[in-house]
């Protein structure tokens, strides 16, 4: 079973054993109690989770009070790939976009995902295209997302050009 990361148990919570979890990935909608969340790659049973000024709160079965929820700071909070593909709408795991052919809405072929790099605003796509490397901010106004297949609609990076093979 493959598993994405989505938050790091920080802190427990109040003296019954709740969590505070730091998302690590910006869908909220994971921290409402109806997805199966596993700490450390192990499925834990929740009796109740909600979100809140930008942090998960999770109140595990396993977790009974306070100082068993001190045992759990610092563990990763996880979800299946095949959940995080049924929420993540818009959403890409890294992993998923390198090697990615990028193809323009005629359906030809344009380049390759080479890497993804963030320099502190945006995710940036290294694109292999005709032997050149490109860097190009991935966004809304330049890809399109049509059933987890990306296309480029508007093609105006050739001045980004960084590199040549």
């Amino acid at each position: 079973m493959d598993f994405v990361c989505v938050g790091k148990i920080i802190k427990p919570q109040g003296i019954k054993g709740e969590v505070k979890i730091l998302p690590l990935i910006d869908i909220p909608a994971i921290f409402n109690g109806k997805h199966k969340l596993y700490i450390e790659k192990k499925l834990s049973e929740i009796n109740h989770a909600s979100f809140r000024l930008g942090y998960g709160y999770v109140q595990f079965k396993e977790i009974t009070d306070r100082n068993l929820a001190e045992n759990y700071r610092n563990k990763l909070v996880y979800i299946t790939k095949d959940e995080f593909d049924s929420l993540a709408v818009d959403e890409f795991l890294i992993d998923d976009l390198i090697g990615t052919l990028l193809y323009d809405e005629n359906n030809i072929l344009v380049g390759q995902i080479m890497g993804v790099e963030n320099y502190g605003f945006d995710d940036i796509l290294i694109i292999k295209e005709d032997g050149h490397i490109y860097e190009v901010p991935f966004k809304k106004a330049i890809f399109k997302n049509n059933n987890r297949k990306l296309y480029v609609i508007r093609k105006e990076y050739d001045g980004a050009k960084v590199d040549q093979e």
